[in-house]
């Protein structure tokens, strides 16, 4: 008798398969990222359906495969997803899309899993902020995967940073100021206040920077700079961070 797998979950993606199926990544607390089968699910009253949808954290429960494992039982757990919410399944969308652009499959990152996962309640959480608690995941999913930006010495000349405004290059991966700041095209901006919550980012100081009192200019900033340096970084656009821009361009969105 095959032995089933127990593990915890996060669906980061989804696709058909065969005439029923679905092949789901998941990051999983124990395996790290893997594909699982999951048999009829998009049937109209599929077994569990609701522990099979997009950013759900569920209990599952897996039987080896040779290619995959098929997944036998999905139970949701944590805050419900607000699927209705375009702004907070917007940063979902984006924090599935770091994710699984981070990690190989079958590579356990316990300690990553655990960040997912927090950022994923704080997210879900109708009280919170889901654009501020996207810029404190991006950052640190940066600092784990070891591209930190430069936030000290000017990515251009090297000088030490001052505390004003510059403009940050996501393809020299820091800030730029002076001179330096005016022949680099395409800098985005970076106000003094911007540039000291990111260092405050990098000394992991993460209760403060929740009980700052954000302005709309200072998280829009933080987030186009966040996910500007990891595109970069990573090589491929992330689709749902288009939608974020564009209430940038805006309005300010709640949430």
């Amino acid at each position: 008798m095959t032995e089933l797998v127990s593990d915890e979950g996060i669906v980061l993606r989804r696709r058909a398969f065969a005439e029923a199926d679905r092949i789901l990544v998941i990051i999983t607390r124990d395996h790290g990222k893997i594909s699982v089968l999951a048999r009829g699910a998009r049937r109209a009253k599929a077994r569990n359906a609701a522990g099979l949808d997009l950013l759900t954290r569920s209990e599952l429960l897996m039987v080896p495969g040779r290619g995959m494992a098929v997944l036998t039982q999905a139970r949701a757990v944590g805050l419900p997803w607000p699927g209705s919410d375009i702004v907070r399944t917007a940063c979902g969308g984006v924090l599935a899309e770091l994710v699984d652009a981070t990690l190989e499959e079958g590579h356990p990152e316990p300690e990553l899993y655990r960040l997912v996962c927090e950022a994923r309640e704080r997210m879900a959480d109708p009280g919170g902020s889901a654009r501020l608690e996207l810029a404190l995941a991006a950052f640190q999913i940066a600092a784990a995967g070891g591209y930190r930006p430069e936030l000290h010495r000017c990515a251009g000349c090297g000088d030490e940073l001052q505390d004003r405004d510059g403009g940050f290059m996501p393809s020299l991966g820091g800030m730029v100021q002076g001179d330096c700041w005016m022949v680099q095209p395409g800098a985005l901006s970076c106000s003094a206040a911007t540039l000291r919550v990111l260092r405050r980012m990098e000394a992991g100081d993460w209760s403060t920077l929740r009980r700052l009192r954000w302005s709309d200019l200072l998280r829009d900033q933080a987030e186009a700079i966040l996910l500007a340096h990891l595109e970069h970084h990573l090589d491929r656009p992330l689709k749902a961070a288009r939608i974020l821009a564009e209430f940038r361009e805006t309005i300010p969105a709640p949430g």
